[in-house]
């Protein structure tokens, strides 16, 4: 062996040729292993789309305003096509909480209301593809609320409200497979707590929403289920992983919306829609009997909550389950202390801010809402203070902060999801994000990338990349010292938040508007500015403050004076994915620290009312639009702006909207 010198012979493209021709090699034989279409599981998919199919369409013909003349169950006047749209369109039309005064007032019975936004959501679905499988069971619940209702039985709080279900939560009878069709035929035997509270409450699930293949991915797109478009721009994603249901939501499809998170799965999907969402501390509101994406996972805080279109909602929402005695007897895991009442008060507050997390920058839109929201609240009177990352720890810089958040994010370095993958076919736009986790499990490619790759990626492509690619836990030991190193960082970041001493902070809600489909599997790094929450398992929500403009493209595009890239291949493409954002929503986050939504609200509240916010999306009437298709031309796809307007809300403060405590039902 030592008269071989060929190597030390050989010039440097024949060496570099030596090391790519085995690579080539190796992807195409693990490209021909690891990709099956399905297999065994081709039937199970088969029967699932017929049923699913055959669910829908009955749907539809329960909603169908020609199938509803003269039904007794359709209150205000049913005698024509013509006037049981038009109760449909008033219903659709109005807030949460004067949909709820009219219900609780008899003015529409649960059956209509429900009838309603299935109509509407039929129409939503066929264009942006959001709902997963519709419930069965929902009009047969709206039946029973509205006899209940007539034999003098009281009305839950809310009574004939319709809402959505993130397809994770299990629902008795139903499957929970994440986009995979190994689970397909697998159903569950038990219902979430949080979805049962609502049903007790009077609230009725109609629908399942879409999520990402696995959940972990905040592109909502499956081989399953197919790819959920944003109602604001159907070339982009809503976000997720819990997508399917802020689109849903933002369409004017549901009432409100319930969903989870562990690495930014609500906030993210509420920044790219414009709604309003809160991720509480994880036990102040726990949740049982979902599937939550990565079991045994690190130092993460799972969270579950709601989408709602202002923060008046969210706060009523979380104020009836939080602590509620009747949410207790569901899941006794969850916190008894109540979400108490926050006061409307002129006190002015100390706040925090930051527009840039050290690890990964957002682009110009994104920062130009957090510095417009923080001059809007000192013109107010409250006081700001710049939190500095850097600064919370000399023991723990930004990257490493962020090596430590995706090491908790797979302590197992990926396995679960391997495995989870296997036999399964990728989704088109999570390819790259799946084969690099599976690709990763073995010895070979592991080690090359890790000693050949991921240096090479740091110094020539990005930084960030090379950051993400090298987190790993290589045994027990290093899994263990991960996690009390993220109690250390927890103690310190608090510490530093009383040095400071603000009553919250608020931030970017992420990196960019909503990106095209093909952009979140190679901007993984964008989860740091909201996973780092999760981390700290401290309160965190999201309000939108203001539409992206034309001026922020400028700027994205100014390398001198706006977004620099210096060469980092993964800003490059972090700003491509914010080209052509002009209009989409905008968003800040707000943090506060542990068990202390009440601040978070408080706060949010302001942030909502001192900025300009954003417009909703009204369904039009595509029949009187659009001209007539000449028979020998194909139709055009439809667009965003061919389904919904863009209509200016006047926010409307509700009297009366919290929880009554002298209602036995709440108590």
């Amino acid at each position: 062996m030592g008269n071989i010198t060929f190597w030390t012979t050989w010039s440097s493209s024949e060496r570099l040729f030596s090391i790519i021709w085995p690579a080539i090699i190796l992807y195409l034989i693990m490209k021909l292993l690891v990709e099956k279409m399905w297999g065994k599981n081709r039937e199970a998919v088969q029967r699932f789309k017929t049923r699913r199919d055959t669910l829908f369409a009955k749907f539809e013909e329960l909603s169908n305003p020609t199938k509803l003349l003269n039904d007794e169950r359709i209150v205000n006047d049913n005698t024509s096509v013509e006037n049981i749209e038009n109760t449909f369109k008033r219903i659709l039309e109005m807030d949460f909480f004067e949909l709820k005064r009219r219900l609780q007032e008899d003015e529409y019975n649960a059956y209509t209301v429900l009838a309603a936004f299935v109509w509407r959501a039929n129409k939503v679905n066929r264009e942006i593809n959001c709902i997963t499988e519709m419930i069965k069971e929902a009009f047969d619940i709206a039946e029973k609320l509205d006899k209940d209702n007539k034999d003098g039985k009281p009305k839950g709080p809310l009574f004939g409200l319709p809402f959505s279900v993130k397809s994770n939560f299990y629902v008795e009878g139903y499957d929970v497979t994440v986009g995979l069709g190994k689970y397909l035929e697998k159903p569950k035997t038990t219902t979430c707590p949080m979805v049962q509270f609502l049903i007790d409450q009077g609230a009725i699930p109609f629908c399942l929403t879409n999520v990402p293949q696995g959940l972990l991915s905040y592109v909502s797109s499956n081989p399953l289920y197919g790819t959920t478009k944003n109602p604001w721009d159907f070339s982009r994603t809503p976000g997720g992983s819990s997508g399917g249901e802020a689109a849903l939501l933002a369409a004017g499809g549901s009432s409100f919306g319930i969903g989870s998170d562990l690495a930014g799965s609500l906030r993210i999907p509420a920044a790219f829609c414009g709604l309003t969402t809160l991720k509480p501390t994880q036990d102040r509101l726990y949740v049982t009997d979902t599937h939550g994406g990565l079991p045994g996972r690190g130092r993460l805080g799972l969270s579950f909550g709601f989408y709602t279109r202002t923060v008046q909602e969210q706060e009523f929402l979380l104020s009836l389950i939080v602590g509620n005695k009747n949410y207790l007897e569901l899941c006794p895991m969850s916190s008894p202390a109540r979400l108490e009442k926050v006061p409307d008060t002129n006190e002015k507050l100390l706040i925090g801010w930051f527009v840039d997390d050290g690890f990964n920058p957002v682009v110009p839109s994104n920062r130009r809402a957090v510095e417009e929201t923080i001059n809007a609240l000192k013109a107010q009177g409250h006081e700001v203070v710049e939190f500095k990352l850097s600064e919370v720890s000399k023991d723990f810089d930004p990257f490493t902060i962020a090596n430590m958040l995706f090491r908790n994010v797979m302590p197992d370095n990926g396995a679960y999801m391997a495995e989870m993958y296997s036999n399964e076919p990728y989704d088109k736009h999570m390819k790259l994000f799946i084969r690099l986790i599976r690709w990763k499990q073995g010895f070979v490619v592991r080690n090359l990338l890790r000693f050949l790759v991921m240096p090479i990626v740091g110094r020539c492509i990005s930084k960030r990349l090379a950051c993400i690619g090298t987190a790993r836990n290589p045994n027990l030991a290093a899994c263990r010292q991960n996690q009390e190193n993220t109690d250390i960082f927890k103690l310190h970041w608090i510490r530093y938040w009383k040095k400071l001493n603000i009553d919250a902070l608020i931030c970017p809600s992420f990196i960019t508007p909503a990106q095209p489909f093909e952009y979140p599997a190679e901007l993984s790094s964008g989860a740091f500015i909201t996973g780092l929450f999760n981390m700290l398992d401290v309160p965190a929500g999201v309000v939108p403050v203001s539409p992206v403009n034309n001026d922020d493209i400028k700027v994205l595009n100014d390398e001198k004076t706006g977004f620099r890239v210096n060469g980092d291949r993964l800003l490059e493409k972090q700003r491509e994915a914010a080209q052509e954002s002009s209009g989409l929503p905008n968003s800040v986050q707000v943090v506060t620290l542990p068990n202390c939504e009440e601040m978070c609200i408080r706060v949010m509240k302001a942030v909502e009312k001192t900025t300009d916010g954003m417009k909703r999306l009204q369904w039009k009437d595509r029949r009187t639009v659009e001209p007539p298709v000449a028979s020998n031309t194909v139709p055009k796809a439809a667009t965003s702006t061919d389904c919904f307007e863009r209509i200016s809300v006047e926010m409307v403060v509700h009297p009366n909207s919290n929880i009554p405590s002298s209602n036995p039902l709440l108590t």
